[in-house]
């Protein structure tokens, strides 16, 4: 008997033989025509060319919209997938609006186009304008994108008196804004956020301190070398593929596709389970849960976690309510 795992995404499924160009025409016939979408970089930025499509595959975007199957048409365009589904995810976690042409990822492929350049994203040009549509988005780099943003964070330097926000931060530090408004989060301090490091807790008399690795310093093959036993490998191995992945798809966290995707976008899974799903879920969280980022996962998981793990939820819970209330004092 098959079995089917779901934790990872399945591999793509064998291409649909090409239709005519008539064809090709007449199922696109009623879509708006592609939209003037460009790439906004910022000229300090590097912005390596992206490698799109395979050698030897159609050049034709609208062609490959019409004859591929959904998940092999993801699997072709794995960049232009993610933003489409984290659009969608916005949809339903923050209230955004996504135009009905744009619903579908086929549809939205075949308006916006392929990336331009490698590390773009989807950037609404006015960020006034809540509304995901033609002629209303563009592919931008990561820190066009940030800056763009209306939640730019400011942080206060108590040692200069110094303001710096988190787009400034985050290029003198040369990471993300995301990155910055991560740590943010975890409650880091504002003169911790401005130089990058935690502060350094005072320790413990007669106490052995575990030798922490920073995933962003030290990579994956190397840290093994430096922790001292074999469960500290393992977890920081874990750490570091979580940081990985978020790097490599946008703030994406590396755990299992929400339950909504793996219905509609993987045939073989189409009639699963709720009760499976999330069987299949819980047996992972406890390997998730030192590492994810809560707020970042679809809002369906995070009602899993809320019956499966209720302390951990409810702790989660609290520190948004703490939160919200500081920042309606401000």
């Amino acid at each position: 008997m098959l079995k089917l795992k779901f934790s990872q995404p399945t591999r793509h499924e064998k291409i649909a033989k090409k239709t005519p160009e008539s064809a090709v025409a007449q199922a696109f016939a009623h879509l708006p025509q592609k939209a003037n979408v460009t790439l906004v970089s910022n000229p300090e930025m590097s912005c390596h060319a992206a490698k799109k499509i395979p050698k030897g595959a159609s050049p034709s975007v609208a062609e490959d919209c019409a004859t591929l199957s959904k998940m092999a048409l993801r699997e072709r365009y794995q960049g232009e997938a993610n933003s489409h589904r984290n659009m969608l995810s916005r949809q339903k976690a923050k209230g955004a609006v996504v135009h009905p042409d744009f619903m579908d990822f086929a549809s939205f492929l075949r308006i916006v186009g392929p990336m331009p350049a490698k590390g773009a994203t989807l950037d609404r040009i006015q960020n006034a304008d809540p509304e995901y549509a033609p002629g209303k988005v563009r592919w931008a780099d990561k820190r066009t994108q940030n800056n763009n943003k209306g939640d730019t964070l400011v942080f206060n330097y108590s040692r200069t008196g110094d303001t710096y926000t988190s787009s400034r931060i985050a290029k003198l530090q040369k990471v993300s804004a995301s990155t910055i408004r991560k740590r943010a989060e975890r409650g880091w301090t504002d003169d911790e956020i401005i130089e990058g490091k935690r502060a350094s807790s005072k320790p413990v008399a007669g106490a052995v301190t575990p030798m922490k690795v920073s995933p962003e310093i030290h990579p994956v093959q190397f840290v093994a070398n430096i922790s001292t036993s074999a469960a500290e490998i393992a977890f920081q191995r874990e750490a570091a593929r979580f940081q990985a992945h978020r790097e490599m798809y946008d703030g994406e966290e590396a755990v299992m596709a929400p339950y909504e995707d793996v219905i509609a976008f993987d045939e073989r899974l189409r009639d699963l389970p709720l009760e499976k799903y999330e069987r299949r879920f819980a047996k992972f969280w406890p390997s998730y849960r030192p590492h994810v980022i809560f707020d970042a996962i679809a809002e369906s998981q995070r009602q899993i976690v809320s019956r499966i793990d209720p302390e951990y939820y409810e702790a989660w819970k609290q520190s948004k309510a703490i939160k919200a209330e500081v920042v309606s004092k401000l």
